[in-house]
């Protein structure tokens, strides 16, 4: 493609955070009005603000309640996704986490995530987390590494979850998730940003072509890092799955917002030098994130 002086759409961010995630960060954590801020400084129309309410996520919870009031007072900015640990109540909880779920949707929730609890992730609990949202029409923003979601080398696990729940769609993220997309990764790098070139025979890009409720999110270091690893090899995947990936920033500390996300840069750059074009750009930073959660154009 030749190369164009075009600017990238106005974006939606399908993955960010707000409140106090982590023991290190400043004591307000992330204000509706510093993520407004970040917004405005890098061109981010619309963001989802993703709960913690699993305490393998991070230091301290953050509630769906106050995603959906963020989201009230700021209907045309914030998009509240919900989050349900799949441990509540009983051993028997399947219709609690459907009734949950259920309720939160009506309050305005979009997507459900972060997905991050310390289990298999073809643990039975997560599998009626897997069946309510099919059901309910709530995609899943999914986080896997070493130590959250856990699966074995080459997501097997996930691919019987992919399988058996073709309804629910998948938004795939996270250190283990993008390690996947080459063929040689190791046990030891589920949890790390592999730097050479991506082998022949990943998971991530099989289970892409198999599983059409996969799809993926562009943020946080794992994204960025899998794409630029090998120049080739992320640009043909940006190119190929540009109806099934959605841009992100998975912004979760205050330290984060002065600095323009990477995964900005890199898709500008991108759309300028030609490797993808302006109706992909568009798919990328905004259409499939309307489609995918059901937001108004």
């Amino acid at each position: 493609m030749p190369a164009s002086s075009a600017a990238l759409p106005p974006l939606i961010d399908v993955h960010m955070h707000y409140g106090r995630l982590y023991l290190h960060d400043e004591p307000q954590g992330l204000t509706p009005e510093a993520l407004l801020k970040f917004m405005d400084d890098f061109g981010i129309e619309r963001a989802a603000l993703l709960p913690i309410e699993s305490p393998e996520e991070a230091h301290f919870y953050v509630t769906t309640e106050y995603a959906v009031e963020i989201a009230r007072r700021h209907p045309d900015r914030f998009i509240p996704f919900c989050n349900v640990d799949p441990r509540i109540g009983s051993p028997d909880n399947a219709d609690l986490i459907r009734g949950r779920l259920a309720e939160h949707k009506e309050q305005g929730c979009r997507g459900y995530g972060e997905a991050m609890t310390g289990l298999w992730v073809d643990d039975e609990r997560l599998q009626r987390v897997y069946e309510a949202c099919g059901e309910l029409s709530i995609p899943i923003i999914f986080h896997f590494d070493s130590y959250r979601n856990r699966d074995d080398k080459g997501l097997p696990r996930f691919e019987k979850m992919l399988r058996k729940f073709p309804d629910t769609i998948f938004v795939g993220h996270g250190q283990h998730f993008w390690a996947e997309i080459s063929g040689d990764v190791t046990e030891e790098e589920f949890g790390t940003y592999p730097e050479r070139p991506v082998a022949p025979g990943g998971a991530v890009p099989r289970l892409m072509e198999q599983c059409p409720n996969l799809y993926a999110d562009l943020s946080a270091g794992s994204a960025f890092n899998g794409l630029t690893r090998d120049p080739e090899f992320g640009f043909g995947f940006l190119e190929k799955w540009q109806d099934r990936l959605m841009f992100a920033t998975d912004i979760c500390v205050t330290r984060h917002l002065p600095t323009e996300p990477r995964i900005i840069g890199y898709l500008r750059s991108a759309l300028q030098s030609g490797r993808i074009d302006e109706a992909a750009a568009a798919r990328i930073c905004r259409e499939n994130a309307v489609r995918v959660f059901d937001l108004d154009a």
